[in-house]
């Protein structure tokens, strides 16, 4: 058996789009939702947020092949500030409870989040 590890070397974020408040991240994530998979966001450092991979979308071809061969990701993300990390977001328009799963762990992730913070206006 033979184990490889190709990295994320660079995202190219595509789309970035700051909600007003974790309720409408969640509302939205709710409503986008494919129906054989729940609904979730995450959250790192004060920022609650989704990320949609472009590269495994089926979007492009050469997209997939800029990820295998050069450790390239393009991404859409949503996010929202929420300064302290809560276990669910109440979407109450959409009367449905969304995860929050804490990702703070996640370094390639953490790395994107205080690229946002301190890119965003």
């Amino acid at each position: 058996m033979k184990i490889s590890s190709r990295p994320v070397k660079e995202y190219i974020i595509s789309s970035l789009i700051k909600h007003d408040s974790p309720d409408n991240l969640a509302r939205r994530t709710a409503i986008q939702s494919h129906s054989m998979t729940s609904p979730y966001v995450k959250w790192i450092d004060g920022v609650v947020y989704r990320i949609l991979n472009l590269t495994f979308g089926g979007v492009d071809e050469r997209l997939t092949e800029q990820f295998v061969d050069n450790g390239i990701i393009w991404v859409d993300i949503e996010y929202a500030e929420m300064p302290t990390f809560t276990s669910t977001i109440n979407s109450p328009q959409e009367n449905i409870v969304v995860p929050v799963i804490n990702n703070s762990s996640d370094s390639n992730e953490k790395a994107l989040i205080t690229w946002i913070k301190d890119n965003s206006q």
